[in-house]
């Protein structure tokens, strides 16, 4: 029997990961993704500037066979309305443009370097991104809830397990 599986403490450990990964999870979404997101694609929308630009580069996010949607980060060449000429990375993947492709873009004034096709910063688009920002940050809450249940479930069967009953106690 000393080599039997302690199922409890796997229990008990993978309870805590859930707890802990959805922990992260969720603070990773409220510190980095939603804020991101939201900031980029409101600065954009209120004091945008839409200007021609030409694509310099793309690089796929991963490899092929791991990306059959073909996303890749671009960046641009544009020219500012003050007449620099500015080279950026744009703030979200894409599929739809390729190397030497012109494009609409639209750059924050204030800080040049945060450009987007001008197509995606679009309802539909920005709802897209928002919702799996979301989705994310209910999926950390049901992991931790889940990790929280499942632990407190184990601790309160290994009490009962380890307390004597009614009868054990009369007979002692």
């Amino acid at each position: 029997m000393e080599n039997a599986p302690d199922h409890g403490r796997t229990v008990r450990n993978g309870s805590l990961a859930m707890i802990g990964l959805g922990v992260l999870l969720f603070v990773l979404s409220l510190v980095y993704l939603i804020p991101h997101d939201m900031g980029v694609t409101s600065a954009l929308r209120s004091r945008g500037v839409h200007v021609p630009a030409v694509v310099t580069e793309c690089t796929e996010v991963s490899a092929p066979q791991d990306n059959p949607a073909g996303n890749s980060h671009c960046r641009v060449r544009f020219t500012t309305s003050e007449g620099a000429s500015v080279e950026t990375r744009l703030a979200y993947v894409t599929d739809t443009v390729k190397a030497r492709d012109t494009v609409a873009v639209v750059y924050d004034p204030r800080h040049t370097d945060v450009a987007a096709l001008a197509s995606s910063i679009g309802f539909w688009n920005s709802l897209g991104r928002n919702a799996l920002d979301v989705v994310a940050l209910v999926a950390s809450v049901v992991m931790a809830l889940l990790g929280l249940a499942v632990h407190l479930a184990y601790r309160r069967l290994t009490r009962a397990r380890r307390r004597p009953t009614a009868l054990q106690a009369v007979r002692r």
